[in-house]
């Protein structure tokens, strides 16, 4: 009897070694390649390719993306590369300048004037709100850069009367990124954030601190000139936020 079962367990050996190898996962091979790009942005462009679910790394300074993936999905990441690696990917020198400007319920002389270049967007203003006059209260200038993540600026200039007594207006303008849209000519601004804090006049010459703040995408064409944002400062007077922006190749 133990001779029997010992020759079945002998039988069965070679069979279980078989069935083993029919379950193995088939070995599939990696290949390595170095990508150097002539325009698109390294790190923008990994941020796409990840969706192949490879090992993708970049680097700026050398313009270069280094890949590990299948065959089948390296040709697939080399055409998407061919694709998305065109010249209107080039980064691009990107200014833009936020205007601060004031409306007022009443004629009012506070503030400087509004710039002649913005006689359209107050003449858009008088049309939508019933403010009767309007003053600039600061001008902010940001240059940043397409595929950049973060830019910020800070402005203390503008600053508010009260009899003898002046008190600044501190203003922080933050963007997450900016892009290009396909036509080349839009800029869209990627979660712009501004924070003002505002002093307004209490008594002869005191002051207290209102907090403003805005938070939103924006999509602007080159030239022109967009209100991006309203907000109260008191029960007469609202500060717009318009903003601008220029391309440089």
């Amino acid at each position: 009897m133990k001779r029997f079962l010992l020759a079945l367990l002998l039988l069965a050996l070679p069979l279980a070694a078989q069935e083993e190898k029919k379950t193995e996962t088939p070995h599939v091979p990696i290949v390595s390649k170095l990508f150097v790009l002539k325009y698109a942005d390294p790190q923008s462009l990994r941020a796409l390719l990840l969706v192949f679910g490879v090992n993708i790394d970049s680097n700026r300074d050398l313009h270069v993306l280094a890949v590990s993936a299948p065959p089948e999905t390296m040709a697939a990441i080399e055409d998407a590369i061919k694709r998305l690696d065109v010249p209107s990917a080039a980064p691009a020198n990107v200014d833009l300048t936020v205007y601060l400007v004031v409306g007022h319920e009443t004629e009012s002389s506070a503030g400087s004037p509004v710039p002649r270049d913005l006689d359209s967007v107050v003449t858009q203003l008088k049309n939508a709100f019933a403010f009767k006059s309007y003053s600039l209260l600061d001008v902010l200038a940001l240059r940043t850069r397409t595929g950049e993540q973060q830019a910020s600026t800070t402005s203390s200039g503008a600053t508010v009367q009260n009899g003898n007594a002046t008190a600044s207006v501190i203003t922080n303008f933050r963007i997450n990124g900016v892009s290009l849209g396909g036509d080349g000519a839009t800029v869209h601004v990627n979660r712009l954030q501004a924070n003002i804090n505002m002093p307004l006049p209490t008594g002869a010459s005191d002051f207290t601190r209102h907090d403003l703040g805005l938070n939103t995408d924006v999509d602007i064409k080159e030239g022109q000139k967009v209100v991006i944002g309203r907000l109260g400062i008191t029960k007469d007077q609202a500060l717009f936020l318009v903003m601008t922006a220029k391309i440089l190749q």
